[in-house]
This record gives C-alpha cells, structure tokens and sequence, in this order.
C-alpha cells in the first residue's frame, strides 16, 4: 500500500498496530477487536464458487525448496527467509492462485524483542534442561508468519440411540440408572476451529500456542498483511470440514443428545446428523517460528504474536535425571545402615516440598511482572 503523504511503501508495524510509510514515517492506525467488528461468515456449500479468491494486495507465492511449505508474499518483496526451516527462498516472478481469500485476521501485536526476552525468561524454569540450553543463547532468528485456520458453525439436527444413565445419590451411595433412549435433538455448533495448515495440523504445540478466541478476530485487511509472510492453506476447506466433522461437531453432538435427555452419562450411541446452515471463516493467525540449536539438533519454538502464550521443544539433561537418583539410592542405603532408615526419606521429602514452594513463588513473581508488562505496553 502506498503512503497518502509522499507514495512510498507502507508496511504493517507490529508496535504501533498500524502501517508506517518507509520514506516519510507517517502512520496509519487499524481498527482493533474490541471496537466490534464483525467478522462475516461464508456458505459452505457456496464457497468455492462465491467465496472471495482477492487478497487485497499484490503478492507472489514462493515455495521452499528445502521444506516444501508454500507462502504468500507482497509483490515487492524479491527474496526472504522460510519460516519453518531457516533456508533462504527466491519469489516466483509468475502470479499464482492462492485459491480462497482470508476474511478474518488477528494482527500481530507482540514485537520481536517481547518474544526472544520472554523465551530466555521462561528457559530459566527448564530446570531439567541442560546448563547451556538453559542459560545459554540458543533461541535463532524469530520469523512471524501467518498461519491459517478455518472456523466452522452449524445447525445441527441429531437422530440417536443409546444407553443413558442417571446419576442417583452422592459420595458412597451414588449409583446411575441406565436406560435405553431414541429420539431426535437440535442443536447450533458455533466457532469450533481447525489449523489449516497440513505442516502444523497435528503439531500439538502449535495449535494449543495458536489457540484464538472469535471475538479476537477481525475483518481481513490486505494493509495488515503488508510486510508479512502467511502459509497458504494445505488443507481445504472441504477436507477441514470432513475433519471438523468427524471430530470436534460428532462429540459435541453426542453431548447435545445426552443433554437433550437430561442424562449424566451415556454408552453404545448409535447417532446420524444432519447438519445445515453450514458456515466458515477462513482466518489468519500470528505466531512466531525459530528454532533452538544445541549439540546439532534443532528445538522448535513457537510463540502466539498476539497475546502471551509460547512453548519450546527442549532436550534433557540425563545428568539431570541419573544423578539424583543415584543420591537417593545411596542416601536410602546409609540410612538403613546407620540404623535411621525414614531419616532420609523424610529429609528428602521436606527439601522437595521447599523447592516446589519455593519454584511456586517465583514462578507467580515472574507471571505477574510480565502480566505488568504486557498491561502498561498495551494503548
């Protein structure tokens, strides 16, 4: 997008939640989640032939040549770094179909510096993590990247049959009393999302790190993507609802019929659905990506880049876990022979209950500063 005051280029800024001109400085505020944008829903069973396919933005698509991941990016930007494995990628100069358009986006909001300071904080309480993972600079380059989720509502309608059973008395005297019900129950199933994303759709760490709330969503803006990398989606929205379907919606209407029945319980349900009314979002969500190198091997980190959630995969020291086991051992065998075999034990027992006690404080110590933190960053 081009600057009002002197044309140049304008590119999202993470700090000040809007788009700063290159040449001359000038900013251009967004709109954020709690002004109360609604953010619209398309038809499923219309969304190949009427959902939007325009992102707004000129931009190339590029696939790594390494990892194979493929990314959007803007029409002016000539070369980058992949997100997912490090390896420097050129940009196709041929236009390709990026197939369906975002309609919802959460905008970055943490910056780079908030993320590597807030992983060496956390990395400090990995205690059983080697010395030099966890006081030395591992953490690599954080690249932001946008990664792709579909939301998905329905009505549903369920037929069943099943055992349910009724809780009956409390404590010791509780008993269930089962019975065998058919019937047909009514339900709206709202917001259940799916990662989009075939790299990250069964990596626990990021879909739990990447988790979002819809009311955090906003209407898709092309100025918000400017500057920034996003996956293209791997898995479509026709596969992510098969999925979604066979997961997330037959649970919840599984419960819908328990609680049709007013049951605490249920077994043996045999149910069919039919669902209408069928809606999606096809949203984009910031996450930070780096890697941690130790002794060879690469530790994923990624981190939300919008709200205080993170993780990393860590290794373990064996040193860690061995030597004090061997001190239990031989402790517990001097004890006995000194003739005071619970003295140690007990000993051992309160210089754990200190340490946990101890870990507990200063755990709630740093939680609150960096919730502080976060508070006075905020406008």
């Amino acid at each position: 997008m081009n600057c009002n005051n002197c044309g140049g280029t304008m590119r999202y800024d993470i700090e000040s939640y809007g788009l700063v001109c290159n040449s001359c400085g000038a900013v251009r505020k967004l709109r954020r989640p709690e002004e109360g944008v609604i953010v619209g829903e398309t038809d499923l069973t219309d969304a190949v032939r009427a959902a939007g396919k325009d992102w707004g933005v000129s931009s190339r698509i590029v696939e790594c040549n390494s990892c194979g991941a493929r990314m959007i990016y803007a029409n002016d930007q000539l070369s980058g770094m992949c997100p997912f494995c490090g390896s420097s990628v050129v940009l196709s100069a041929e236009d390709a179909d990026c197939g369906i358009a975002p309609n919802a986006i959460i905008p970055f909001s943490i910056p780079k510096d908030d993320v590597i300071k807030r992983f060496y904080r956390w990395n400090r309480f990995a205690f059983w993590a080697p010395e030099k993972f966890r006081k030395g600079t591992v953490l690599g380059n954080p690249t932001p990247l946008y990664v792709p989720f579909w939301t998905f509502s329905a009505e549903a309608v369920i037929t069943y049959s099943a055992r349910f059973g009724y809780e009956i008395g409390t404590g010791d005297d509780r008993k269930v009393s089962w019975k065998i019900k058919n019937g047909i129950a009514e339900t709206h199933i709202s917001d259940q999302s799916i990662c989009g994303s075939r790299k990250f759709s069964s990596d626990a760490m990021l879909n739990k790190v990447a988790a979002f709330k819809t009311e955090d969503l906003m209407e898709y803006s092309p100025d918000i993507l400017s500057g920034m990398a996003a996956e293209i989606y791997t898995v479509g929205v026709d596969e992510a609802w098969n999925n979604v379907m066979r997961g997330k919606f037959r649970k919840l209407a599984m419960d819908a019929a328990m609680k049709h029945e007013g049951a605490d319980l249920y077994k043996d349900m045999r149910f069919s659905v039919e669902y209408s009314n069928i809606k999606f979002r096809y949203a984009l969500i910031p996450v930070w990506l780096s890697g941690c190198r130790y002794k060879g091997k690469i530790y994923n980190m990624v981190s939300s880049g919008y709200d205080l959630r993170g993780n990393c995969n860590r290794p373990v020291s064996v040193l860690k876990l061995v030597v004090p086991l061997i001190l239990l051992f031989i402790g517990t065998l001097l004890s006995y022979r000194l003739g005071f075999p619970g003295l140690f034990i007990d000993a051992v027992i309160i210089l754990v209950a200190v340490a946990i006690i101890a870990y507990t404080v200063v755990f709630i110590k740093t939680l609150a500063a960096q919730n502080a933190e976060a508070r006075k960053k905020r406008p």
